[in-house]
Order: structure tokens, then C-alpha cells, then sequence
């Protein structure tokens, strides 16, 4: 009884708190302009490019109209141009920063900014030719490999600390910046190029003349969760953010897709009426929210396959980015 007692009062609470939540500035912000403001990467492909028309396209593109068709039952979106973390605390017109950003404990601490859920689990490895027979980082002993060390990324030190715990080594051609050292890989000065799966991707879908000549080494050997970036004033518009990423996790559990969810609405299957029939968790959102999300976006593994994985020139691997039912680590709070 008391037990029960206990699980009334709860969800009492949850309905009150549900149902009198109001919105924050910023979520008020975006509701009178009618769009969302997503800093993005310009030069990223696979995960946000501009094409010769200035259109943007990518993985992080796909997030930032998630989030959107959460608040507005469409993809109503502007995309800005993002460098820095500096420039995002000094441009408090963008709501959200979709740019590869990892997550880590000075960022999230220096300043008034937060972190959203991960939304992809990335990790410094390698690209390599496929004609050199490197299939394991144990194969590059001895051997030349490229990494940059710029104000933004330094891959040299962990690629160091990762050799020398391991007793090997390795001749290094350092540049300045990635964009020198993919220059001199693909130029054929080093058997590898060091950097996060995600920028290997990027690089090989950019600048390969043969994408299949190429592998991006599964193995990781640093951990970069990759995270959506938000200043710190909005609780509302934090929440929103949350469950839109949480929705495409949990819609590819349940198996829907941008092509079947219109003919699973009326499936009785658990998952999907639980997923469809989600109310809003807050103010800001749209009441169909999670089905707005799916409908125009997709669920995580269809923007997965159509940007990085099989159906792109980096046919990236999904390692972690696996759900958690097939030994990665995607894991979203159920819809119940």
C-alpha cells in the first residue's frame, strides 16, 4: 500500500509539474522568430558542409531539424556558422552548437554554457590505405604517421601517450593544422593520418579520389562524446533539446522509420505506442512531437547510414554508435 501510495503521489507530481511548466527566454526567443538558430561547421562533411548554393547537409544538420521539428512540428531552422566556443559565448543569437564538439569537464565549466546528451561517440584513431595491409594499430610500428596540433585539436600527445604505452614507435610529420596533414596523407608522405574517427570521415568523404581504397581503423584509443552545446538559460529549451536526441535513439529501437511511421501509427505494438503517444515533456514542444521528429528527420541509424556509414564514401563503422541491444552504447530513458 504504501508503495502505491507512493507511485500516486509521484506521478501526481509529474502531471503538475508537467502541466504548469512555461517556457524560459530563450525557448519564448525562438517561438517569436519562428525558426531555430543552429551553429554548425561549414566545412565538415558528412556532418555539415555547404554545397555551391550555400545549402547546408550533414549528421549535425539532421540533429539541429530534430530539435526543431520538436518545437514546431517542422524543421524550421537557420544555420550559422560556428568557429569557436569563445565566438558561441559571444553570440547569444545562436540557441544550440552542432559541431563536433566534444564534451569535457574544463568546456562545460568555463563559462555559462552546458552540454546536451551525446549524440555521437567518436574517438581518435586512424585512416589508412587498405594496399599496406594495416588492420590493427599495432601494424603502425615503426611506421610514418601525420597529425596536427593546432589551437583546436591536438593529436599529437595522445597519439604519443598511446605508442609509448603500447612500446612503439613511430616517425611523426607534424603539421599545424588538419587540413596540412590530410594534404601530405593523401599525397602519399605518411602510412596514416591521426585524428577523431569523425574528422577521418570528413576527410575521406571530402578528398579521396577513391573512397574504397581507404579504412578508418575501428579501433579508438581516446573517448570523445560528441554533444550538443547550450547556454546556460533555458532549462526548458535544455529539456527539449535532451528529448529530441533521446527520440532518435529510441525510434530505431522501436523500429521507426521516416518511410513506415505513418503505417505503425496505428501498430499495437508497445514500443511504438509508447513512442508515439508520448506527451509533450515540457513546454516549447510540439504535441506530436516525437512522431514530427521521425517524419522529417528519421531515426539515429537512418542519419547514421545516409552521412557517414554505408551509404556514404566513408562507410564509417558504427563501434559504439551501436544501440545498446546490439553491443553499443546509444542508450535513451524509454518512452513509458
Amino acid at each position: 500500500m504504501v508503495v502505491m501510495f507512493a507511485r500516486f503521489i509521484t506521478a501526481l507530481l509529474f502531471l503538475g509539474f508537467a502541466g504548469t511548466a512555461e517556457a524560459g527566454p530563450r525557448l519564448d526567443a525562438i517561438a517569436a522568430r519562428g525558426h531555430l538558430n543552429c551553429g554548425v561547421a561549414t566545412d565538415s562533411a558528412g556532418f555539415s558542409l555547404t554545397d555551391a548554393n550555400g545549402d547546408y547537409a550533414g549528421f549535425e544538420v539532421d540533429v539541429c531539424r530534430a530539435i526543431a521539428s520538436a518545437i514546431f512540428g517542422e524543421p524550421r531552422i537557420v544555420l550559422h556558422p560556428a568557429t569557436t566556443l569563445q565566438s558561441f559565448l559571444q553570440s547569444p543569437e545562436i540557441d544550440v552548437i552542432l559541431r563536433a564538439l566534444t564534451w569535457t569537464f574544463r568546456r562545460e565549466t568555463n563559462g555559462s554554457v552546458r552540454f546536451g546528451p551525446t549524440y555521437f561517440y567518436d574517438g581518435q584513431t586512424f585512416l589508412v590505405r587498405k594496399a599496406d595491409g594495416i588492420n590493427a594499430h599495432a601494424d603502425l610500428a615503426g611506421q610514418t604517421i601525420c597529425a596536427s596540433v593546432d589551437i583546436y585539436a591536438d593529436f599529437l600527445t595522445p597519439l604519443r601517450h598511446h605508442f609509448d604505452s603500447h612500446g612503439w614507435i613511430f616517425e611523426a610529420r607534424i603539421t599545424t593544422t588538419r587540413a596540412e596533414a590530410e594534404a601530405l596523407f593523401f599525397a602519399g608522405q605518411c602510412t596514416a593520418i591521426a585524428a577523431d574517427a569523425t574528422e577521418l570521415a570528413s576527410a575521406l568523404i571530402a578528398q579521396a579520389d577513391d573512397p574504397d581504397a581507404y579504412e578508418i581503423l575501428s579501433e579508438q584509443y581516446t573517448k570523445e562524446p560528441i554533444a550538443p552545446l547550450l547556454h546556460r538559460d533555458d532549462d526548458e529549451f535544455f529539456n527539449i533539446v535532451r528529448w529530441s536526441v533521446f527520440a532518435l535513439i529510441n525510434a530505431e529501437e522501436a523500429g521507426l522509420t521516416s518511410e513506415n511511421i505513418d503505417a505503425l501509427r496505428s501498430s499495437d505494438d508497445p514500443a511504438i505506442q509508447a513512442f508515439l503517444t508520448a506527451p509533450p515533456p515540457g513546454a516549447g514542444f510540439d504535441p506530436a512531437w516525437s512522431y514530427a521528429i521521425v517524419k522529417h528527420v528519421g531515426n539515429f541509424g537512418e542519419l547514421y547510414e545516409r552521412h557517414v556509414g554505408g551509404a556514404s564514401a566513408a562507410k564509417l563503422e558504427r563501434g559504439l554508435n551501436r544501440l545498446w541491444t546490439d553491443g553499443g552504447l546509444l542508450y535513451a530513458p524509454p518512452f513509458r
